[in-house]
Parts: C-alpha cells; sequence; structure tokens
C-alpha cells in the first residue's frame, strides 16, 4: 500500500501458502466451554432465552432434559460428520480456506467448472432471494455477465466477488450442494479481500457484503452463524453510512436512469437496516442503528416511490426509538405505552402491506418483520401470569402474532415449489423457534383464554399447528447440532403441555 502523492493505490499481497497448511484445524473445545461460552454473551429481552425462562418459571421446572443432553449432542458431533454449517463463522473475514484462491487462477478455474450451470444459478437466485431481498441492481449487474465471459481476466474484482455471492446462492437454492456454494462463497471473499472495502467502500461492496449476510443465515445451519452475523453487519452500516446512504438525499442525476440508481441505493440501505433490525431482536445484541440516523427531511415527493423497501425507511425511526425502550436497563415501558406503539406499528403495517400486490416472498418476509417487532414489544407484559385480565392487548397480540409466524413457516413447507421457496425459513429459524415457544407458553394453562371472535383458532386447532411445525423442524434435525437440540428442546417443552395427549394418541 502506497500513502504518498495524492492518491493511494491498494495492492492485495496473495500469500504463497503450502497445501498442508491451507486449512488448519480448528482448537477442541471442550463440550462444557462451548456452552458456557454461548450463554455467557449478552442478551437484551427480545432473545427468544426470555420466554424459555418465563415458561420454565410457570411449569415449576428448574430446567429441562435437553439442557443435560447437549454436551453429549456435542461430543456425538465431534466423533460423527462435520457440521454442514458449511460457511466458516469467521466469513467474509480470515476464512482458511480463502487462502486457496489467493491466485486469481484458482478463481479462473472455479467459474469455468460451473459455466455451463451458472444461468441456472442466476435464475435461482433471482427467483428466490431478489424478489424479496433485491440486494443487486439487476439492472447494472445482468448486463455485465456477457463482457466477463468474453473477458474474464479484465473483471472488476467488487464486481467479481458479488459475482460469486450471487452464484453461490443460486447454486445452494437450485442444488444444495454444499461443497460448491461453500467454494463460491470462499472464493468470492478472496475477491473482496483484494478490495480497499474498509477504507474506501464502493456500492459494490456493500452489495457483496450484504449477499454474504444473507448467505451466512440461509446456507449456514447454526444459533452462533446470527451472532457472527450482528458482527459483520457492523462493518456493512458503518460503510453504508461512510458513503452516506442513511442521508436519503435527492439524486443528483434527475434523469430516468438516475431517479432508478438512486431508488435502488434507497433500497440497499433500507436491506442494511432491516438486517440489523431482524439480528438484533433475534440474537438480543444492541441495536447498530438509531432514530438519529435518519433524515428528518425526506426527498421531494417527486423522488417518491412505491418500492415497498423505500417506503420502509420513513417506518425506521418508530422501530429504532421502540427497540431501544424495550431493551433498556433502566427504564422500561409501561404498558399505556406498549399499547400506544403498539397501534402506531399496526397503522404502519396495514399501509405499508396493503401496498404490496403479486409478490407473495416480499409481504412475506415484511409481515414476519412487523411480527417481530410486535412480539418483541408486548413481550415482558404478555408473559405475565395476569396477562389475560391486565395486559389484554399484550396477551392477544403475543398469540396472534406466533400463530401468524407459525403459519407462514408451515405454508413455505407445504408449498415444496421446485425454486426451493422453503429456503427461505432459514431466514427465520429463531422468529419461528421463539413463536413456538410462546405459543407453548400460552397453552400451558388450560384455564388461559385462546379464542376472540374470529382471529384466533381454538386450541386444538393451535395445538395441531403447532404439532405440524415442531414436525417440519425435525425434518432439517440432520443439517447441523442447532437444529437437533431445537428440536429436543421444543419436544421437551410440548411434554409440558397439559393436554398434548390426545396429539400423541
Amino acid at each position: 500500500m502506497s500513502g504518498w502523492g495524492k492518491s493511494c493505490a491498494y495492492h492485495h499481497r496473495a500469500e504463497k501458502i503450502n497445501p498442508s497448511n491451507a486449512s488448519p484445524q480448528q482448537v477442541a473445545k471442550d463440550p462444557d466451554s462451548i456452552i458456557e461460552a454461548w450463554h455467557s454473551q449478552s442478551r437484551s429481552a427480545t432473545h427468544w432465552t426470555e420466554v424459555l425462562s418465563t415458561l420454565k418459571l410457570q411449569a415449576g421446572r428448574n430446567g429441562l432434559q435437553v439442557r443435560d443432553l447437549i454436551p453429549d449432542f456435542i461430543r456425538q458431533q465431534k466423533m460423527g460428520a462435520q457440521d454442514d454449517s458449511i460457511v466458516p463463522e469467521n466469513f467474509p473475514f480470515n476464512s482458511p480456506a480463502a487462502a486457496k484462491f489467493a491466485s486469481m487462477d484458482t478463481v479462473q478455474d472455479l467459474l469455468q467448472r460451473h459455466r455451463e450451470k451458472y444461468q441456472s444459478y442466476i435464475d435461482g437466485y433471482l427467483v428466490l432471494y431478489q424478489t424479496s431481498h433485491p440486494i443487486i441492481d439487476t439492472s447494472t449487474f445482468l448486463p455485465v455477465i456477457d463482457a466477463f465471459w468474453n473477458d474474464p481476466r479484465a473483471a472488476d474484482m467488487a464486481w467479481l466477488a458479488s459475482f460469486l455471492m450471487v452464484l453461490a446462492l443460486g447454486c445452494f437454492a437450485v442444488t444444495r450442494d454444499q461443497h460448491s456454494t461453500i467454494e463460491l462463497c470462499i472464493a468470492a471473499e478472496a475477491c473482496l479481500s483484494k478490495t480497499p472495502f474498509m477504507v474506501q467502500p464502493d456500492m459494490l461492496a456493500i452489495r457483496t457484503l450484504c449477499l454474504m449476510v444473507l448467505a451466512k443465515q440461509t446456507v449456514s445451519t447454526t444459533c452462533r452463524t446470527f451472532d457472527s452475523c450482528w458482527t459483520l453487519l457492523g462493518i456493512v452500516t458503518r460503510a453504508a453510512v461512510g458513503m452516506e446512504l442513511h442521508k436519503q438525499r435527492a439524486p443528483l442525476d434527475e434523469s430516468r436512469e438516475g431517479i432508478r440508481a438512486w431508488q435502488s441505493s434507497q433500497a440497499l440501505w433500507s436491506i442494511i437496516v432491516y438486517f440489523c433490525v431482524q439480528v438484533a431482536t433475534m440474537t438480543g445484541k444492541p441495536l447498530l442503528v438509531s432514530a438519529d440516523m435518519f433524515t428528518k427531511h425526506p426527498p421531494p415527493s417527486t423522488f417518491q416511490t412505491n418500492d415497498p423497501w423505500v417506503m420502509l425507511i420513513s417506518i425506521y425511526p418508530s422501530i429504532c426509538h421502540i427497540i431501544c425502550r424495550i431493551t433498556s436497563d433502566s427504564e422500561k415501558p409501561l404498558y399505556d405505552e406498549v399499547v400506544k406503539h403498539h397501534d402506531h406499528v399496526r397503522q404502519l403495517m396495514d399501509a405499508l402491506l396493503g401496498s404490496i400486490h403479486g409478490k407473495p416472498r416480499l409481504y412475506m418476509t415484511l409481515d414476519m418483520f412487523f411480527r417481530r417487532i410486535l412480539l418483541v414489544l408486548h413481550r415482558s407484559h404478555a408473559l405475565q401470569l395476569a396477562a389475560p385480565l391486565e395486559y389484554q392487548v399484550s396477551y392477544w397480540v403475543s398469540l396472534e402474532c406466533s400463530l401468524a409466524i407459525l403459519v407462514h413457516h408451515r405454508d413455505l413447507e407445504e408449498q415444496n415449489r421446485p425454486d426451493n421457496t422453503n429456503l427461505l425459513a432459514r431466514l427465520f429459524k429463531l422468529d419461528i423457534l421463539s413463536a413456538m415457544l410462546t405459543v407453548c407458553l400460552h397453552l400451558l394453562r388450560r384455564e388461559a383464554p385462546l379464542s376472540t371472535g374470529l382471529t384466533i383458532p381454538p386450541r386444538r386447532i393451535i395445538l395441531s399447528t403447532l404439532q405440524a411445525c415442531v414436525v417440519i423442524w425435525e425434518k432439517e434435525t440432520h443439517y447441523s447440532l442447532c437444529f437437533k437440540i431445537g428440536h429436543f428442546l421444543l419436544v421437551s417443552v410440548l411434554k409440558l403441555l397439559p393436554d398434548i395427549d390426545f396429539l400423541e394418541n
């Protein structure tokens, strides 16, 4: 790197690494230390363990059998096949396998192996991911592909990293080929490392990092992945703020193409904030964005759009304020304030979702987003024993939103489409776990009211829905240790319910 003169030039140093040293073995950890390390993480009231603690307390249980089995699960995992989390926890930084792709010849060889299938990967990505999370700007990204194949070595490194990530996500969506998917991801990491994305991020680098967040959530299958996403999103957010994406300045170029590019960049900023809110609420980590980061003077109506992602930006300040109040260590919101926030979020939710037509994946993604916010907003009051009488709004909203999430989970599985729509459920795995535990808490007491008008189904239908979702979860227990532990946890909780016998019979 040269720091002299009017500009800096950045050069990536390709390390020469012997094959024997390319993939160093990780230091083995004792199961108890792994469990202790996970529990030592700071978690706010938005984390699902808050629900589990309340559930055990109301059931009169100090613990569940699954807690004693976890060390054995970890030992069995170490003795058996490797965990199919496939993407390293530290990805996209310093993954040991990235050394293999330090040479561009190796990257080009990898791309040539996938050239015959690359279009199916692109199509798979566009159908499954782009429809719900429009991270790439297709109008500028796709036309470059033909030029790339004509002269692969002339490709921009940031674009190539983005291209490799699109291929990786598309490959996994179409084939579920874990080996090919991880190779493409790691090659993307190696290409990104050749760019100055830490000090001079550009839009391509930020889009690539967002694709990596998406890959960690859908391809990986561990709860630790979401914790690592929080760390990665810290870098993504700062890169976006460094480029002033958060200021929503009106486009300098008011041509049709200029406005389209501006809307695409605004949608990208919205997706970054969405990821920050999603990961913070699911992991119980601090929110990486704040209400004062958003401009109080949005662009003139001339540049307004009906893109739901861009429209969502005006809602984020309220969402950030609510999450900060919920996670405050000193001053939790009182019930009247919770109800007031609820009415506001519902109004925003109805307006935004009502503008989405013919885009079922996008509708589901944003519906889950709002349900997640409402659940954590009402949790502290909804979990109390007196909730059915004293905190009725929180009680019913908690049950309704949990059931809505479970219905989305069941629908994703039952659709069973060739485009692997059910893969999207992995984005919401911790939401689904939290929703199932919340429903179990509502079912724990026979006398608890479970129907109001036509909005909430009766008890046995709720139990059947819950069991169907546990069965769906069971189908994925072979993917990772976390899925297996999650299933045992859910089964243990189900056994606490007073009328679960009719399902078993």
